[in-house]
């Protein structure tokens, strides 16, 4: 049941676009962006247990490689993020061989060290290599695009991608060996798992869909700044968007990123100055009395209907 309701919404979102303006288009791609970030970090963190603190640097990579093939290379803007997606999965399998042996805090400072480091590289890319790339604290113009409709269908795309992958790691023979390696990584690895594989596999798929967002994103907003694109601050609203909507399952993310968007939306245009303290008290008041998160409590509205059914 909750599967066909799953693709009931996905035939609806298709076909939102024919009977809405441009600020609603607008916000739920918004939504559709974050969702599909919160979920990839999701993929790592929820299912295996691994902390990643910098994902911006595949956000980073995927917008500025996505610019320099469109620029430098007059390459149309799907087959530039494409190669930004292969660009950043080639660079994950090469940091997370030797990062994800790391475990607990370590991992998660680690990760959050090669932000920062990717940040301030890239900031000074320009000046240290004489590559014209990031433009430095300036950042990069792209072309302006032709409207938000390819954007929400790209986005849309990623978000269901995304999505679809955690339902699959839910009921696959890797999707158990990473749980497994979520609930005890050495327990699981005494009993034969390749716990390393399974959780640099991840985090490389993770890369993939974060790079192809934020080239995505890039082009949308049709400029992009280092100090912005490898910002922490994406990096923790991730997070909170997928605590806020259930870590480790396949829908937290979605419902955290529609969640902590509308919220921001809504309550920015009321109260300008003070509605970030109003989103803080919700976050808080849902970690405290939902400890599942949202989607734990649209489980149990489901689990009450089928009982009031019977």
């Amino acid at each position: 049941m909750a599967r066909a309701s799953v693709v009931s919404v996905f035939g609806v979102l298709l076909l939102l676009p024919l009977g809405i303006g441009p600020y609603p288009l607008r916000v739920a791609t918004v939504i559709f962006m974050w969702a599909a970030l919160a979920g990839s970090w999701n993929l790592l963190a929820g299912y295996a247990g691994a902390v990643d603190l910098g994902p911006v640097v595949y956000h980073g990579i995927g917008a500025f490689v996505t610019a320099a093939c469109m620029l430098k290379l007059g390459l149309p803007f799907l087959v530039s993020a494409a190669l930004a997606g292969g660009a950043a999965m080639t660079i994950a399998w090469a940091v997370g061989t030797p990062t994800l042996r790391l475990r607990g805090a370590y991992f998660a400072i680690g990760t959050l060290a090669l932000a920062e480091s990717a940040k301030q590289l890239a900031l000074a890319w320009d000046r240290l290599t004489g590559i014209p790339l990031t433009g430095g604290s300036a950042g990069v113009s792209l072309p302006l695009s032709a409207g938000y409709l390819v954007f929400y269908y790209v986005m849309l795309g990623l978000m269901t991608a995304v999505t679809a992958a955690a339902f699959w790691l839910r009921g696959s023979k890797f999707g158990y060996g990473l749980r497994a390696v979520g609930e005890n990584d050495r327990l699981a690895e005494a009993s034969g798992v390749d716990i390393h594989r399974l959780k640099r596999r991840v985090y490389v798929g993770s890369a993939l869909a974060i790079a192809v967002t934020g080239g995505t994103a890039g082009y949308w907003l049709s400029y992009i700044n280092a100090a912005e694109v490898f910002s922490a601050s994406m990096t923790f609203q991730m997070v909170v968007m997928a605590l806020l909507g259930g870590i480790g399952t396949p829908l937290g993310p979605v419902l955290g990123a529609a969640f902590l968007t509308l919220a921001s939306e809504f309550l920015g245009t009321r109260f300008v100055y003070h509605y970030l303290i109003a989103i803080g008290v919700i976050i808080v008041g849902i970690s405290l009395f939902a400890p599942a998160g949202l989607s734990g409590l649209l489980d149990l509205a489901w689990r009450r209907r089928a009982r009031v059914s019977l």
